[in-house]
């Protein structure tokens, strides 16, 4: 059986989410795919095995988001976003 594999970027933003509060938010190439309302949460970075480590203001680590699939590689787009590409 051949499997097919294709590859996703998922966008991983603190910012102020659809309902107007501060959160934190994850989105496809074409849709959001899960939100939630967090107001501490300060800035992100990729980690090594491109993870997203999400902290609060005084650098303490809040969450760490890994994904499905295999991580292809991952993007610090700023201080607030970051991108990370997969294969599905």
């Amino acid at each position: 059986m051949n499997k097919s594999h294709s590859e996703i970027c998922i966008k991983v933003s603190i910012k102020n989410i659809s309902d107007g509060t501060k959160g934190i938010s994850l989105s496809g190439p074409d849709k959001l795919i899960g939100e939630w309302v967090d107001s501490g949460a300060y800035s992100l970075s990729i980690t090594p095995d491109c993870q997203v480590s999400i902290y609060d203001e005084s650098g303490k680590q809040r969450y760490l988001l890994t994904f499905p699939g295999t991580p292809i590689r991952g993007e610090q787009l700023s201080e607030t976003e970051a991108a990370v590409i997969l294969t599905v």
